[in-house]
């Protein structure tokens, strides 16, 4: 054998071995993926089951904010700043679900819940009152997306925000 043709099938070896270690790589990135949409998915839900959390440890703050949804100017200065705390946490949590599912990282099932529970606050007389308020805050992309598309589809007719009254 030629070292002409020792240095060409070193250079085939050599392909070879590269093709396999894309190979190896898609398979490790496509793994790596699964992983980030699952941390993500869990991530989301980690901040939405706090919220509500918190709500359920708290009968005055959970009063208060039924209240609020109910009829926002029926709150005093120190209820609306608590309810309005507490929206910006919710609301806060929704954006970020809102931009992981933008992303891909969090799947469009989970993201039709989330949807759900935001369609559920943000559809009460209170929550369209706050989002008038606070909406500026939050991201043009995610403010739209309230706006135009949570904001204007019909609720459920089982939805029942906190679980304390229908929305029609």
């Amino acid at each position: 054998m030629s070292w002409d043709a020792i240095g060409a099938l070193a250079e085939v070896v050599a392909a070879l071995s590269v093709v396999v270690s894309l190979i190896y790589v898609g398979f490790q990135i496509r793994q790596n993926t699964g992983a980030v949409r699952s941390a993500t998915a869990q991530a989301v839900h980690d901040n939405y089951a706090a919220w509500y959390i918190n709500l359920s440890n708290d009968a005055s703050l959970n009063a208060l904010v039924i209240k609020g949804l109910k009829d926002y100017s029926l709150l005093d200065e120190i209820e609306k700043a608590r309810f309005i705390d507490t929206f910006m946490a919710f609301s806060s949590y929704s954006q970020n679900a809102f931009y992981q599912w933008r992303e891909g990282a969090l799947s469009p099932q989970l993201w039709i819940g989330w949807e759900s529970l935001i369609m559920n606050l943000v559809g009460t007389p209170g929550g369209k009152e706050f989002w008038k308020e606070r909406g500026y805050t939050f991201g043009d992309d995610y403010r739209d997306y309230v706006v135009n598309t949570i904001m204007k589809k019909p609720p459920n007719p089982e939805a029942k925000p906190l679980g304390a009254f229908k929305l029609r």
